[in-house]
């Protein structure tokens, strides 16, 4: 059986931890509000508001987190608009072909069954921390996958989603250049 115990726990020893200040989480908040504003005006999010505002916070702090640890800034694009332009990987906007799932303490990363880019795998931990687990390639990621994983019974009759749990075969880095480089290799 898949669950935290067993295939999360035995490997956060090498999960990097990194806390958000209050200044940033303000502004995580004001802008996932607006967000949300944008994305009820599109017909295929007013059926799925249930924990809009949940996802996207979570998205948006992870994002800031990695920010922080890489040093670097411009993963998170602070502008609001249609979903369809926004639909690429989250590094893009570094130049980098890889995006970023976070997800609450307890539950595992929903991904496309089929992947096309690699993945940071992030766990929020409280209200102010995030766990940056390590990186996900698209093999990875298309191996270490189980419907199972999916709580929303609505996203899993889809079919196009699964959850991730190859936590044990995720690769470690330490700054961009070596982020950059597993991808690269894959």
């Amino acid at each position: 059986m898949i669950n935290y115990d067993t295939h999360v726990k035995p490997f956060g020893k090498n999960f990097q931890l990194v806390e958000i200040d209050q200044i940033m989480i303000n502004r995580i908040n004001d802008f996932t509000h607006e967000v949300i504003k944008q994305k009820n005006k599109e017909s295929h999010h007013k059926y799925d508001n249930r924990s809009h505002y949940k996802r996207y916070y979570t998205g948006t702090l992870g994002e800031a987190a990695l920010e922080k640890y890489l040093g670097v800034e411009g993963i998170i694009d602070w502008t609001i608009g249609d979903s369809n332009t926004y639909h690429v990987p989250d590094l893009k906007n570094i130049g980098i072909n890889a995006g970023i799932k976070t997800v609450e303490y307890g539950m595992f990363p929903i991904i496309f069954k089929k992947s096309y880019s690699s993945e940071v795998i992030m766990i929020k931990w409280k209200e102010r921390f995030i766990y940056i687990c390590g990186l996900a390639t698209q093999s990875i990621l298309n191996k270490y996958q189980s419907e199972g994983l999916i709580k929303d019974n609505n996203l899993r009759r889809r079919g196009t989603k699964t959850g991730f749990y190859g936590f044990e075969h995720l690769k470690l880095f330490n700054n961009i250049d070596e982020l950059n480089k597993l991808i690269i290799e894959g």
